[in-house]
């Protein structure tokens, strides 16, 4: 298979369009090595030649050699598609053929002029590396004829001649040898050359030369060496024309490599296709980085690999802040532009190893394997956020972006790809909520914890065994700091983890259907207090707080008078208080609940007014008669400017609008006092008394020497001279 590999080694390199034939050739490669190696080649070949026509003539004087030699011509010049950067020819079993029926000088001078390039004849190839192209094959020859030759006389006893005129299959072996040991010095002269070039190891070439469909056809093509044999035999019968015996297998051959070159065509296409549609799964059509799906792959590589080496890594989640501003104001145009900024600016700030991913809409995900220690999570995450600050520019408008980031730990707050993920949302929400920047993951943070789940669950149980109880923190008159009523607070008194505030199990409570039977539990305790107080004579309002998904209960209103009658409690001394962020989400059902409470008499109280960014129009169109300032301000106003105007402002708009108004937080007397000056109602606080059981609440009144039964639902005394206690419900309009 002497030429079945011919050089074509910058077949890659794509020559000028237009071009010269000058400008063609100087598209080879012509490094002094290169043309040094094709020298070494091409010289001694070109010796032997001249040497063996100066010796012996006559070996070339032979005119069958000639038609030998335009035979292989005709083959080389059949164009053969292939999908390797070497030309393939069909050549090789004629070589093999002149090789086995003429003298090594002569089937070498058949092969050094046979052997043709369609760009030599063209002007396209370097003079030199036709030549080297040429002489190349001519050595394969020569050793397939020393083969050949030395396999005959040793092995089988008998001249050349004696053998060709006798039985086929004594040649098959001989023959096989030669085109094996000619196959294997075409191959390495090729894959040298593809060295001395690209840099690629002899044996790499090599191997990718027999790889794929091409290499099987390759090695099946070796078959044609069998009609070498044939051809032998039946030249002392056919002559020259023997050659013909070739036409059959060579264009069967021929259509062959046509349809390896189609399959190839199409195993490479459907190669392509399969990646392309593999990174379109794993990536980001915007962006074009990784998505979810890869993130979630890489981050469960990364923990066994952590797991391996007994190594900590760090999840982040980022969230762009006010990125539905850019949208809504913009246009989504300029936000997907935006993203498409933001990826890569931020990937810029990372580790080589570390992965950045979006997980969908203006959230990222980064995975950073290998950490040394926490400390280089908040660097990182500090890097994040100071690239954040720089504007983003989108079509010429720069762009303000913040981000918030949520980190969590691997092993020490999760062993699991879900629960990093999950623990790393809580903590960007944690940021979020507190204005932006970093957190680290908290079990604080996380009202989904497996120890609040195990809270939750014990809710029942708890209601059914009286395990929450109910304290009361007294409210005062700030006019004469007289009793006005107390604010009654839930604790639950767990068996083994003690006294458990409300943050711990209330929100927990408000997602699930328990809200209603524990809402009932505090209204039916209230009350029963209220009447056991009663009875003693103390007749004071008491608050409870009202969940925001409570208001949408359609049968409160009358669960709640008909607690009132069963207890035998006037309705104005019952308060329920409502917070801010209810008014935000407010929808028509509830408000019918609003209506129909007062409408039975209870009062309504808007709780922690100030925090939210409730509208005026809500306290006129809702039954509401009292507000609360947030203990928020009430606290830092005699240290903090603003705090103290919005506290007398807040006082101030209660007031003109004819509500009561209760200063939440009140911690020490200058407070109190400044208070009483701005004609705030009432306060309540640690200044005035912690929240205390019922028992102590009880014993606190009594200290504070109260006249019980000369206090009115309203908050003032029988004694006072002020208007009708509808005034509580009046509107400014």
């Amino acid at each position: 298979m002497s030429d079945a590999l011919e050089l074509d080694t910058d077949a890659h390199r794509a020559p000028p369009e237009r071009g010269s034939t000058r400008q063609l050739r100087r598209a080879h490669d012509r490094r002094p090595l290169i043309r040094m190696y094709e020298l070494l080649v091409s010289v001694p070949v070109v010796a032997y030649l001249i040497w063996s026509v100066w010796t012996d003539p006559q070996l070339f004087t032979d005119w069958h050699m000639y038609a030998w030699a335009v035979a292989v011509m005709v083959a080389d010049l059949l164009p053969v598609p292939t999908n390797v950067s070497m030309g393939f020819s069909l050549s090789f079993p004629l070589e093999l053929s002149a090789a086995l029926l003429f003298p090594t000088p002569t089937a070498a001078a058949i092969a050094f002029l046979g052997a043709t390039d369609a760009r030599e004849l063209k002007g396209e190839i370097p003079p030199l590396k036709a030549l080297f192209v040429r002489s190349q094959i001519a050595v394969c020859v020569i050793a397939e004829s020393a083969v050949f030759n030395h396999t005959v006389t040793r092995n089988l006893g008998a001249d050349l001649g004696h053998v060709l005129r006798g039985p086929a299959w004594r040649l098959i072996l001989p023959t096989l040898l030669a085109a094996i040991a000619g196959y294997a010095l075409n191959t390495l002269f090729v894959a040298t050359y593809h060295h001395f070039q690209h840099g690629k190891p002899i044996i790499a070439t090599i191997r990718a030369m027999h790889e794929g469909v091409f290499g099987e056809f390759v090695l099946s093509y070796m078959a044609l060496a069998l009609f070498a044999v044939l051809v032998a035999t039946s030249v002392s019968n056919l002559g020259v024309f023997a050659i013909l015996v070739f036409a059959a297998p060579l264009a069967f051959a021929r259509q062959m490599f046509q349809r390896t070159h189609s399959l190839q065509e199409a195993t490479n296409e459907l190669a392509e296709k399969q990646a392309e549609n593999e990174y379109q799964a794993l990536h980001d059509s915007l962006t074009g980085m990784p998505n979810r799906m890869l993130f979630q792959l890489k981050l469960a590589d990364a923990i066994e690999a952590s797991r391996r080496v007994d190594s900590k890594l760090a999840v982040m989640l980022i969230d762009l802040d006010h990125f539905k501003e850019v949208n809504d104001t913009l246009g989504h145009h300029f936000g997907d532009l935006l993203l498409q900024e933001i990826g890569p600016r931020l990937s810029s700030v990372l580790r080589d190893n570390d992965l950045m991913a979006r997980l969908g809409g203006d959230e990222f995900g980064i995975v950073l394997p290998e950490l040394p220690s926490e400390d280089v999570a908040m660097r990182i995450a500090d890097r994040l956020l100071e690239e954040l600050e720089i504007p983003v520019s989108v079509e010429g408008l720069a762009l303000d972006v913040s981000g918030s980031i949520g980190i969590a730990l691997f092993p020490s707050q999760a062993n699991d790809a879900e629960a990093l993920l999950r623990r790393a949302d809580v903590a960007m929400y944690a940021a979020k909520e507190n204005g932006g920047g970093y957190e680290l993951y908290d079990d604080e943070m996380d009202r989904h914890n497996p120890a609040r789940l195990t809270l939750i669950g014990q809710v029942r149980p708890a209601l059914e065994s009286g395990e929450f109880v109910l304290y009361y923190q007294p409210k005062v008159r700030l006019s004469d700091g007289r009793a006005a009523g107390a604010e009654a607070l839930i604790r639950w008194e767990h068996p083994s983890l003690g006294l458990v505030p409300p943050d711990e199990f209330i929100p927990l409570v408000e997602k699930t259907v328990l809200l209603r039977p524990l809402t009932h539990y505090v209204i039916e305790t209230v009350l029963k207090q209220w009447r056991e107080w009663a009875d003693m004579g103390i007749r004071i309002p008491i608050s409870i707080n009202v969940s925001a998904r409570s208001l949408l209960d359609q049968e409160l209103a009358d669960q709640v008078a008909d607690q009132l009658r069963t207890w035998e409690v006037p309705p104005a001394f019952l308060r329920m208080e409502l917070t801010e962020s209810f008014l935000m989400g407010d929808s028509g059902r509830s408000t019918q609940v609003l209506d129909a409470l007062s409408d039975v008499g209870v009062g309504l109280s808007i709780d922690d007014f100030g925090t939210g960014y409730s509208s005026l129009s809500y306290l006129k169109r809702l039954p509401i008669e009292e507000i609360k300032v947030d203990r928020s301000f009430v606290m830092q106003m005699h240290v903090d400017a603003n705090d103290f105007m919005i506290v007398r402002a807040t006082v101030d708009l209660g007031r003109n609008l004819g509500l009561r108004v209760v200063a939440e937080g009140v911690e020490d007397l200058a407070t109190f006092d400044r208070l009483a000056e701005f004609g705030c109602d009432e306060a309540q606080g640690y200044y005035i008394s912690r929240p205390l059981s019922a028992v102590e609440f009880t014993r606190w009144l009594s200290v504070r020497n109260l006249e019980m039964d000369a206090v009115r639902p309203d908050g003032r005394r029988e004694s006072d001279q002020r208007d009708d206690p509808g005034r509580e419900r009046l509107r400014v309009v």
